[in-house]
């Protein structure tokens, strides 16, 4: 081994470039070969497109100039080597379990991933890759030890330079491909543009280019221009109802609220596809029959989401923001990013102007993409997570709790309130990953036609999720029948699950295609269009006959008109685009210069979490109150106790004894990746020790 490394370091000081490039070019091959889980892609891939191959190669051979500036330069290039082929690894795993490839934006997600890594990997799995990680740190501090270290001292600024000049000139290569159409720096579909860009390119890219970068067009007068061409003039009344003018009520939170306008609901059903139209595969029976009543009666039609397999929360802010998603880097996540900082207009402050409330509701944790701090930048009142629900409800074979108890949250919801809701529920049940392994013994509804057993297994639990899903649906709008308040009910999947489903499977021919429907008893007119997430709230709006918002107003007056030329599209997209970079990164000119929006003080639930008696005994301490959960932890004097949830009015802390004097108490509610969402208001208990005599 040493004679080897010897040899190879020999080898490498007599042509150091073009060994570097060398090795770069394997490299690149060994990722790709990972990415593409294929060793005919890789090949293919550099016949075809020698170009791009060799761009990610330059990619990875810029890694290597980092050489110049150490003395261990083989070690350090084996590091390099190492974590590139980590990053291959990690994005073979990943889309083991999902369509989306890794990205810049997943290493925001860390924390996200790992409470929900035990859903898609076993525990033996897991064991393998801490096992493999404790192999790998101390084969390299071996190598660290063993390899020489070079006598000369390197010369920084020759590095530097060198470093400097080989990252503009990757700079220069990669603007003059966006200029020739070789490179994309905007992806419609990720994972395409990982086949068709190479993994290291995309993987860079999505590094660097988040956000909205500045439209050309910008400025001061573009954007009153669109104001006065492209915005409708806003309408607060609610047309279909209006008989009279009405006057404006104050509820005993002293929010302004009108006689009469509908509870609007969306539910986002995680997953939620037809697999009727699945081209590959049959159905026994229907698994979704009132979904597709609903369509039926009710406004219906295709929605373009930008996610496939994952993604949830970008589908979510399209629709609650109207802005689309393309004009942002690749596979990222706004509530990761902007988002943590930016106050934005959304469906919550809009309709919070007309005297809505913005509630939130979601059977996940409350920390999941940071929904419990990005509400309240997107202007939602309070927000119940499974945090703040009550023990007792079942869950999927996978652990993700079942959506059939939203119906009892929503319930919650409307009737905390007086005037009208806008609340927002995001379902779980749907969620992957979907087991190979036969885990039904008598599935309700059979599936054939697919080429294996383990496909089949996986695709009966997931068709099995969705008829229980289904079921819910229709329990909701029973409920919503008979509850006395005029409502408007939005249903739409988020996005089609991990199922490795391709265009030449479905019926409608996209992935990026799910259904919504739009349930009322208000007396809608049926309407059936295919629209985009970021114009579904829109959309929404129009058939109530609601107007307000800068983005829903602007995309009310493309959807005034049923077809648009190709011009008028381009024309609509690149306003769009102005619109959203001046509301989250510019002069908010649209605004007049000044964010009229200001972030809400979140209320987590909805009923609130009290503590009325504290009573210590010698084997330990219980606390009385109100609407404890399983999420419900004590703190006494700022330390944690180990707590038992008895009931949702009683909590108990064995082995805890109170301190002499005064001592704080709080009922915390905490998730599982321990954050603190809430607690009580402090309850102090002044407590003496009694002598004896």
């Amino acid at each position: 081994m040493g004679r080897f490394m010897e040899r190879l370091e020999k080898r490498a000081k007599r042509h150091p470039a073009l060994a570097a490039f060398f090795a770069a070019v394997v490299l690149n091959f060994l990722v790709e070969l990972l990415s593409r889980r294929s060793l005919l892609e890789p090949l293919l891939f550099a016949a075809v497109r020698p170009h791009i191959f060799l761009y990610n190669a330059c990619i990875i051979f810029w890694c290597f100039s980092l050489l110049l500036l150490v003395r261990r330069k083989l070690f350090l290039g084996i590091v390099i080597g190492v974590v590139w082929l980590i990053l291959g690894f990690v994005n073979l795993v990943l889309l083991g379990c999902r369509v989306t490839p890794f990205n810049g934006a997943d290493l925001r997600l860390t924390k996200d991933a790992m409470t929900i890594a035990g859903k898609y990997l076993t525990w033996w799995h897991l064991v393998l890759m801490a096992a493999g990680l404790l192999f790998l740190a101390a084969g390299l501090a071996v190598l660290f030890r063993k390899l020489p270290k070079g006598q000369k001292k390197p010369s920084y600024v020759k590095g530097l330079f060198f470093a400097a000049f080989s990252l503009l000139a990757l700079f220069g290569l990669s603007g003059v491909g966006m200029k020739t159409g070789l490179l994309a720096d905007q992806f419609g579909n990720l994972a395409q543009a990982y086949l068709d860009y190479g993994f290291p390119y995309c993987f860079a890219n999505s590094l660097v280019n988040t956000g909205i970068s500045r439209p050309e067009d910008y400025s001061v007068e573009a954007v009153q221009e669109i104001k006065e061409e492209g915005i409708l003039p806003e309408k607060q009344v609610w047309a279909p109802l209006i008989e009279e003018e009405r006057p404006m009520a104050v509820d005993e939170q002293g929010v302004a609220v009108t006689a009469k306008t509908p509870n609007i609901i969306f539910l986002q059903l995680e997953s939620f596809s037809d697999p009727m139209k699945y081209l590959h595969m049959k159905c026994s029976e229907d698994p979704i029959p009132n979904f597709r009543k609903l369509k039926e009666q009710y406004s219906s039609g295709y929605l373009w989401v930008p996610a496939v397999g994952a993604g949830t929360a970008n589908t979510e802010f399209e629709v609650i923001t109207g802005m689309n998603l393309d004009f942002f880097g690749p596979g990222e996540y706004p509530y990761k990013t902007v988002l943590q900082k930016q106050v934005c207009e959304s469906l919550c402050f809009d309709l919070k102007e007309t005297g809505y409330h913005a509630q939130a509701i979601h059977n996940n944790s409350g920390t999941f993409y940071d929904r419990y701090t990005v509400f309240s930048q997107l202007g939602f009142d309070s927000f119940t997570s499974l945090e703040y629900m009550a023990s007792g409800y079942d869950k999927t074979y996978m652990g993700w709790p079942k959506d059939e108890m939203l119906t009892k949250q929503i319930a919650k919801v409307m009737k905390s309130t007086t005037g009208a809701d806008l609340i927002y529920t995001i379902s779980v049940q749907g969620h992957g990953s979907y087991p190979e392994e036969k885990v039904l013994d008598h599935p309700a509804v059979r599936v054939s036609g697919l080429p294996s057993e383990e496909e089949t297994n996986a695709m009966e639990y997931y068709v099995e999720q969705l008829r229980e899903m289904d079921r819910f649906v229709g329990e909701l709008v029973e409920y919503l029948e008979g509850c006395g308040e005029e409502t408007v009910l939005v249903l739409y999947g988020d996005h089609l699950p991990s199922l490795d489903l391709t265009e030449e499977k479905l019926e409608n021919g996209d992935v990026f295609q799910t259904e919504y429907v739009i349930w009322d008893n208000i007396g809608l007119e049926r309407a059936v269009r295919d629209v985009e997430a970021y114009q579904l709230g829109a959309w929404v709006l129009d058939q109530i006959g609601i107007r307000r918002g800068t983005m829903f107003r602007y995309h009310q007056g493309w959807l005034q008109e049923p077809v648009h030329t190709e011009e008028e599209t381009e024309k609509y997209l690149e306003d769009l685009k102005i619109l959203e970079y001046d509301i989250l990164y510019g002069d908010q000119d649209v605004f007049e210069g000044e964010n009229p929006y200001a972030a809400t003080s979140l209320h987590m639930g909805v009923q609130p979490i009290t503590i009325s008696q504290v009573m210590t005994q010698s084997q330990g301490l219980y606390v009385t109150g109100w609407n404890y959960t399983p999420f419900s932890v004590v703190y006494l004097n700022g330390e944690l106790c180990e707590t038992d949830v008895v009931s949702m009015n009683l909590l108990y802390c064995g082995g805890v004894s109170l301190e002499e004097g005064e001592n704080e108490i709080l009922v915390c509610q905490v998730s599982e990746d321990n954050i603190v969402l809430s607690a009580t208001e402090p309850c102090i208990v002044h407590y003496e020790k009694k002598s004896r005599e």
